[in-house]
């Protein structure tokens, strides 16, 4: 085999230059793509719609509580407990958070602010020495709640 029998190298064709061209090309734009994402604006938190039915099994559980407190069946206390398992049972239904145990404290952690203003004040209700007289601001705050995320 003598260097005349050699062939030379093929030439590539131009479409390999622009086919590596539009790999190169993806590849920077996967990189990028969250910092685009924010620059359009998606990376802004969307609250999420919650079904009516479950606002309004919500409220009218809520106006269940405000009733049995209003006819003097319960204690305020147990009101407040009865509420304070309502937000929580809300909170697991509309936003799929496992609040069953969740103190106000692990919700505003968790970044659920809304949820423990609520818990919050309804400790104040539930675990006070002195039979708290009024439970108006709570159940408001409960409804505020529910309205508040649908």
């Amino acid at each position: 085999m003598g260097p005349a029998e050699l062939v030379g190298p093929l030439q590539l064709s131009a479409w390999w230059y622009v086919a590596a061209c539009a790999v190169l090309l993806a590849a920077v734009l996967n990189l990028f793509a969250p910092l685009l994402r924010a620059a359009a604006g998606s990376g802004a938190k969307s609250r999420p719609r919650i079904p009516i039915p479950v606002r309004s099994t919500y409220m009218s559980r809520i106006a269940a509580v405000e009733s049995k407190l209003g006819d003097g069946d319960v204690g305020v206390r147990d009101s407040a407990r009865d509420l304070a398992k309502i937000v929580r049972e809300f909170a697991r239904d509309a936003w799929g958070v496992k609040a069953e145990h969740l103190t106000y404290r692990d919700a505003a952690v968790a970044g659920l602010d809304d949820l423990a203003e609520s818990l919050s004040g309804l400790y104040e209700a539930e675990f006070a020495e002195d039979e708290a007289h009024d439970l108006g601001p709570q159940i408001a705050g409960a409804r505020k709640l529910v309205t508040r995320w649908s």
